[in-house]
């Protein structure tokens, strides 16, 4: 009886070992494709996201390298304009939603920071023509001048701001590799509720 107690088990251990390992080897595999599926999606993400962030980092050096903003042109913001708008185009369509909410923040960022770059330019040359009607006319445009470099670089400040929030949104979205496990395990799946009871009429 002992001998058939001791095969029994033997045989049990081997059994739940086999499923055991089985169980394991389905959830390595699972993890691999889920891996390799997530970098095929995330490349093009990758790729959209590094563009935008890039272009949004060329604008924010611009304004920020000594006042280098005081010679842009309007061809030069119109270009600028239509680079963000096509590389938010491409963003947009990749997702997720919480990738898209930041980039929307950074995109507004980047167009206010464009805007004021104009307001600049327009402000120095009325500031630099020399046709005032006196001596406070000449100040007042001076100072309006001024004011408007200080508002860009709050603007630069907005910038950066909104490209961090959106590398940090963006970075955590492509560090998931697929490798965690999506289901919890069958000892923490909670039952659903059962059906309620409908009141007889």
């Amino acid at each position: 009886m002992d001998a058939v107690i001791a095969v029994v088990g033997t045989l049990l251990g081997t059994l739940a070992g086999a499923v055991i390992t089985g169980w394991w080897q389905r959830e390595g595999v699972r993890m691999t494709v889920r891996a390799e599926h997530n970098k095929e999606r995330h490349q093009p993400r990758r790729d959209a996201y590094k563009a935008f962030i890039r272009s949004a980092i060329t604008l924010r050096e611009r304004v920020l390298d000594n006042g280098g903003y005081e010679d842009s042109t309007e061809v030069e913001e119109k270009r600028l304009r239509s680079e963000i708008n096509t590389l938010w185009t491409e963003l947009v369509f990749l997702g997720p939603n919480s990738v898209n909410l930041i980039a929307a923040i950074l995109l507004d960022a980047y167009l206010d920071v464009i805007r004021q770059m104009s307001i600049s330019r327009r402000l120095l040359s009325v500031a630099l023509n020399g046709r005032h009607e006196n001596e406070d006319a000449e100040e007042e445009a001076r100072q309006e001048y001024e004011d408007s470099l200080h508002n860009l670089d709050h603007l630069a400040s907005e910038l950066t701001l909104g490209i961090n929030a959106f590398a940090a949104v963006a970075s955590t979205f492509l560090n998931d590799d697929g490798t965690k496990a999506r289901r919890a395990p069958f000892w923490k799946r909670r039952r659903p509720l059962p059906p309620p009871i409908l009141e007889r009429t």
